[in-house]
This record gives C-alpha cells, structure tokens and sequence, in this order.
C-alpha cells in the first residue's frame, strides 16, 4: 500500500490523495504531526476509559445533534439518546465537578505546525476557462415527476380532474387526494376538513374508492405547527449549548 506521508490515511493515501495547505511542510514535519497525534490519541484514551467505566455506552451510527450530522457517539446513561462523544464528556464533567481528565500534553520535542508562507491560499490555480453554462447531463433542469407509459399519465391526469370535480367545490374542504393503505395496497380517498358541520356533504365512496375524513381547522393546524416549531427550536437550543460546553472542555 503507498506510503502515507501526509497522514491522509492508508485507504486515502492508496487513491494517491493530498492535503491542501501542506506543500511548505518538510518529511520532519509529517513525522513530528505523527509523534503528536499519536500523543493525543493515548490521552484520548484514557479519558474515554473513564468516561465509559461512568456507564457511557458508546453508539454508532449517524444521526442528528443541534442540526448537525454525526457518525458515532454515547449513549447517555440509563437512556437511549445519542449525544456526540464531546457533549457526553461536558455533561459527565458537569454532573461530576470532582473528576479531572488526563490533560492532553505539549508535543513531547515542542514541534508547532509551520505556517504557511505570507499570500500563500487555500487553493492553487494554475488556469481558468470561463465558459457559458451548458445544459448538465441528464437534462437535470427538466424533470419531471410525470412517470409511466402515455397512457398512464394521461389516465391519472384524468382520475385527478374527476376527483376536482367532486371535491373541489364543496363546503368546507381544506385538502384532498387518493393514498394507498399497506398491507393490501387498498386505494383511497382522504378528504381534510374545516369543520365537522361540513361532513354531511360527503360521499362515502368515489368510484369505488372508501372515502376517508379528517377534521381539523386551518387555526388548529397553524398553533400545531407552531408548537412543533417551537420544541425543535427549544430542542436546537438546549443542544448548542452543549455542544458549546463540550468545545470549551480540554
């Protein structure tokens, strides 16, 4: 397997991948970032053991934590939520002020990263074509959500004028459609109302298709929206501040 100068990783180092923002690092300064990783991650072990000896399972998996995407975690204690390994340890060092983590140490021959020489970018181009946009493969800006033969669009565009007709118009309905009820892949109506006065004109089929009613007012869907709104906020909420406790922890 090629060699990993660059500490990208074997896997990525195979596919002959290369950091940006290194090319004014010498073969001593992969080696010395190596020596301190290395460091790092035996204090980093240790600290884990005695975060998971607490009963911090860990758990993986992605999932979501203050709208952001992470792949592993642990598990809080005595639950099933999964918190990012950083916010587990803010929260087990708050619940424990007495306990103080192995220190993550100096890098043991004082080697700091170079920096970069003065201008030097993120990026190096070596030349630019600027072109007028092109239509991308696939007619990406032309899909459509229209599938089947002709015969089956033309045949849904007509159930769906059919049902416009019937429902449409009448008294008091806010949304309508056709579903597909598993198992038995039964087809039928649903029809939402504003009130339950306007039941009474209802058919209890169309076309032979069970017709299914829901009541619920505009008012009453917005304040439900509204409170969802509001616990995913207060939920966001609680979890950047944790996760702003966790990059405070060293």
């Amino acid at each position: 397997m090629t060699e990993d100068k660059q500490n990208v990783g074997p896997l990525m180092a195979a596919l002959g991948a290369r950091r940006v923002g290194v090319d004014h690092w010498t073969e001593h300064d992969f080696e010395m970032e190596r020596v301190g990783r290395a460091q790092s991650a035996k204090t980093y072990a240790e600290r884990l053991e005695i975060l998971e000896a607490a009963g911090w399972e860990p758990s993986r998996g992605p999932f979501y934590y203050a709208r952001k995407e992470y792949h592993g975690g642990h598990l809080v204690p005595g639950t099933k939520k999964k918190v990012p390994t950083g916010v587990a340890f803010a929260m087990f060092l708050e619940a424990n002020p007495e306990i103080v983590l192995p220190a993550y140490r100096p890098h043991p021959q004082g080697w700091k990263s170079p920096k970069p020489p003065k201008g030097a970018g993120l990026f190096h181009v070596e030349r630019l074509t600027v072109e007028p946009m092109k239509m991308p493969a696939g007619n990406l800006f032309t899909m459509s959500n229209e599938y089947g033969t002709p015969e089956e669009i033309e045949a849904r565009r007509g159930k769906q004028t059919r049902l416009d007709a019937t429902f449409k118009d009448l008294p008091g309905v806010r949304r309508y459609g056709t579903g597909t009820r598993y198992p038995g892949a039964q087809e039928y109506v649903h029809v939402l109302l504003e009130a339950e006065e306007h039941r009474a004109g209802l058919p209890e089929t169309w076309e032979g298709l069970p017709v299914e009613v829901r009541v619920k007012s505009e008012a009453d869907e917005r304040a439900e929206e509204d409170a969802k709104h509001k616990r995913a906020d207060e939920k966001y909420r609680e979890e950047a501040a944790w996760v702003a406790k966790a990059n405070r922890v060293r």
